[in-house]
């Protein structure tokens, strides 16, 4: 079997989506484990942590990038490191389609597995205290799409 050396933009965010979908099917076991295993309140509440945790060190790693670059850890500065593939979340903008929400609300475990999304709020929180995030929609509820608004004080 050869390796393909390039790929469309249609193969390549066919690979992007297949990987994240396995991250989604991840984070739902370990999740559901914990929750069977220790119970709903503690699964919940460490669930909740390592998201956080997760989120913050991401953050911490966008905001050096962003030292390093000579730049100031601004929310518009944010933007210009993406730690996530710019393919993959789909249609116009990339909250339209999400792997993982289609692989939990496949499961039916979106109230379980939306503990996930808090990652994007820890993610600007730890970059940058004064940056503050409502989620105004959310898939996982029903929304046609995630939207956030996102301010810096």
């Amino acid at each position: 079997m050869s390796e393909k050396k390039v790929f469309t933009r249609e193969e390549a965010e066919a690979q992007v989506r297949t990987m994240a979908r396995l991250f989604g099917l991840m984070f739902y076991h370990f999740a559901n484990l914990l929750v069977e295993e220790l119970g709903e309140e503690r699964g919940k509440a460490l669930v909740k942590e390592a998201v956080k945790r997760f989120g913050l060190d991401r953050a911490r790693r966008v905001r050096a990038e962003v030292i390093r670059m000579g730049l100031e850890p601004t929310l518009e500065n944010y933007r210009k490191v993406l730690d996530l593939p710019t393919i993959g979340w789909g249609g116009q903008t990339r909250e339209t389609f999400c792997p993982f929400a289609e692989v939990w609300i496949g499961r039916g475990a979106e109230g379980l597995c939306k503990l996930y999304c808090d990652v994007d709020i820890w993610k600007y929180v730890g970059y940058n205290p004064r940056i503050k995030v409502k989620r105004t929609r959310w898939l996982l509820e029903g929304d046609r799409d995630c939207k956030y608004d996102v301010r810096q004080e």
